[in-house]
């Protein structure tokens, strides 16, 4: 199928521009530590502001929003009811509510309080993680991973060592090991799992046994954004590490499962010198508000929830794995709530024609191999992908 489309049609298509925002008040980033993909993302709200003037008419709406990883199915029921009476005390920040969260984590992971750091979502703690170790030492993980913590590492002058994922872009363990473990200075090992973009996982007892081998010498830092949308008997429970006393941070977030997106709530589980050395670096926990706070006690607490979108997630995904494998193409296996699969097209023009078809994706190359990254809506929202699908690909 043939179909050009330029930045200011992309733009058009993905419903991104809606006149009146004032996106005018976003410049480019020119803080050094900023990383080049938020540098990128204030060059497009550059290009938002320009088109400012154009009639919401003209824009169409998204069909299906498939970028983000968010949760289609939103927050629980309970969560609400809490957020809207919590909003009584909105003009009071929170204080000793904070013990209440921490304390339903500390029992549920095997840990203590004092081993729990509140944070609004977890991109607070994965900043921090690269503000501190970065100036400690090399910083080793593999990739394709998530970067956001690797890019801010580099931004702020930091070294980042990798080693080659496995063929399945799994992480490979073996070879974090054997490079962890020889590498005087190194600061930290870093590890997504489930991993982003590719929604494969480490055998729970694999790591367990890797953190317990390497987190004497060197930190470990897991990344487990996306744990929630496993069965709980088939989560890794790390937190037994950390009552054990290894130095090993989990980096938990509400954005994924919990549909906390939009109102950023996280935590993360460590030593408490740990957190000690990272808290500097954070905006403390008083930058979660008292509404998201109490919201967050009552959707952690909430769950049946927690199961509906995990088991609709899943039903979901199966669907586009199948309806995948059914067109000639071979999705990597998923944990998570997104697909990475490799596709025949250039990814920008592939992108470009799927939201022309009112379909948000992602793409990227790994080792010059084009992939699209498609989050997991609702199933009639993968529905609608698969259609968009066929229509770009013929």
């Amino acid at each position: 199928m043939s179909h050009v489309i330029n930045r200011r049609s992309w733009l058009r298509s993905a419903g991104l521009v809606t006149a009146g925002l004032g996106f005018s008040r976003w410049q480019e980033a020119k803080a050094e530590f900023i990383p080049e993909s938020v540098v990128a993302e204030q060059r497009l709200f550059g290009e938002f502001a320009q088109l400012n003037s154009l009639p919401p008419d003209t824009m169409p709406a998204l069909k299906a929003r498939l970028f983000a990883n968010e949760n289609p199915y939103g927050i629980s029921t309970s969560a609400k009811e809490a957020l809207n009476k919590a909003t009584a005390i909105g003009n009071r920040y929170a204080w000793m509510e904070f013990a209440q969260l921490k304390t339903m984590i500390a029992q549920a992971e095997g840990v203590t309080a004092k081993n729990i750091l509140i944070t609004p979502g977890s991109s607070d703690v994965l900043m921090a993680g690269a503000a501190y170790y970065s100036q400690k030492g090399p910083i080793l993980t593999c990739r394709p991973t998530y970067d956001d913590l690797l890019e801010r590492a580099t931004a702020m002058k930091g070294q980042i060592l990798t080693v080659p994922a496995t063929a399945g872009l799994s992480y490979d363990l073996a070879a974090l090991k054997a490079k962890a473990l020889s590498t005087p200075g190194l600061s930290m090992v870093y590890i997504v799992n489930p991993n982003n973009p590719t929604g494969t996982i480490v055998p729970p007892a694999e790591l367990a046994q890797f953190c317990r081998d390497v987190a004497p010498t060197v930190p470990v830092f897991i990344d487990e954004a996306y744990i929630d949308f496993l069965e709980p008997a088939d989560r890794p429970m790390l937190g037994k590490l950390i009552a054990d006393g290894l130095d090993v941070i989990l980096a938990r977030t509400f954005s994924k499962i919990h549909g906390f997106a939009g109102l950023r709530l996280g935590y993360v589980m460590a030593q408490p010198k740990t957190l000690q050395l990272l808290k500097p670096f954070t905006n403390g926990e008083f930058a979660v508000s008292i509404t998201t706070l109490m919201g967050g006690i009552a959707s952690y607490q909430d769950q049946a929830w927690q199961t509906y979108c995990r088991t609709e997630n899943t039903k979901a995904r199966d669907y586009t794995m199948k309806a995948l494998k059914g067109l000639g193409y071979e999705p990597i296996p998923s944990y998570a709530n997104f697909i990475l699969f490799p596709i025949k097209m250039k990814t920008k023009a592939f992108e470009g024609q799927m939201f022309g078809q009112g379909v948000g994706i992602q793409t990227r190359e790994i080792d010059r191999q084009p992939y699209c990254r498609v989050s997991i809506g609702t199933q009639a929202e993968m529905e609608t992908f698969i259609d968009a699908f066929k229509k770009v690909v013929g």
